[in-house]
């Protein structure tokens, strides 16, 4: 959290699970509110079906924020990692969630190093170019798919 509150121009994050707790979903939208670039890159779906209904209700609280979601297609992308204004990356095995957060133990690297994340902004504009950026009508679900996805949502502290 404490980084992306650093970050001036852009901030990307690529990862198989999209469930921040507040604190992160809180970090986030000053962050683009201050102008800065937020791309969110994830799986078209998941492993677990239930996993892709919790991250859809997740998203709802983005719909006011612009931030930039993609979808990115099949093969599963299991990759984790965030990129910030080209100099500075995470790369390790967190999932954007509370349970990984909190309860899991993670290993994650930091690097700050000019190369390392201008090669991973590079491969994440690639997998931009075949994904599927969320638009506003994508939130707009049926009333009893909201109630699925919320109830799934309300299991976030064991998904």
């Amino acid at each position: 959290g404490a980084a992306l509150n650093q970050a001036q121009h852009r901030i990307r994050i690529v990862t198989p699970s999209f469930l921040p707790d507040q604190r992160l979903q809180f970090a986030i939208a000053p962050a683009v509110l201050r102008g800065v670039q937020v791309d969110i890159l994830m799986p078209e779906h998941c492993d677990y079906r239930f996993l892709d209904w919790a991250m859809r209700a997740h998203l709802r609280f983005f719909q006011h924020i612009p931030a930039n979601f993609y979808f990115t297609p099949v093969p599963f992308d299991h990759a984790k990692l965030v990129t910030m204004d080209g100099d500075w990356c995470l790369i390790g095995s967190s999932n954007w969630d509370a349970r990984s957060f909190r309860l899991n133990f993670e290993f994650d690297l930091e690097c700050y190093d000019g190369g390392l994340p201008a090669a991973l902004d590079r491969w994440i504009d690639k997998k931009i170019s075949g994904a599927r950026k969320l638009d506003a009508a994508s939130l707009t679900v049926p009333v009893w798919q909201r109630l699925r996805d919320g109830a799934m949502r309300l299991l976030l502290p064991y998904l």
